[in-house]
């Protein structure tokens, strides 16, 4: 199956607190790189509280969610990012898993926040940002304020 950038679909996501737990979520590919692809495993369809929880400074808006396939109104979970190559998705994802594809300004927004998000708090991704600078740097340049 071929991936690309933007493209949603349903993954099985791991509890990182529970073990042997799993839940099945619409995941995002964000960035692909040689073999590498780079994916927001989670969104949810809880929106943020109010007053937010800790939790809710790392949920970013869907915006577009229905267009793209998602049945209600979503939010990327912008904390957690994996790599994979494309043989692991492949042996996970099927066609059937397929949602659909953000457009590109929904992408570059979600982007974006996903790299405020990390430059907070350095240690959940440095790799994923020092990444997304070398390989869509030019592209997110003329996007960013």
């Amino acid at each position: 199956m071929f991936f690309d950038v933007g493209d949603i679909f349903w993954l099985e996501v791991q509890y990182e607190d529970i073990l042997n737990e799993s839940k099945i979520r619409p995941a995002i590919i964000i960035d692909k790189k040689d073999n590498s692809i780079f994916i927001l495993v989670s969104t949810t369809s809880q929106s943020p509280s109010d007053p937010p929880s800790y939790f809710d400074e790392f949920k970013i808006p869907i915006y577009n969610w229905r267009k793209i396939g998602l049945l209600k109104p979503s939010w990327g979970l912008g904390y957690r990012l994996i790599q994979l190559t494309e043989s692991e998705l492949n042996s996970v994802i099927k066609r059937t898993d397929y949602i659909g594809r953000m457009s590109e300004a929904d992408l570059n927004y979600l982007i974006r926040q996903i790299e405020r998000i990390h430059k907070k708090d350095l240690s959940i991704g440095v790799f994923f940002l020092i990444h997304i600078y070398i390989t869509r740097g030019m592209q997110l340049a003329s996007t960013l304020p």
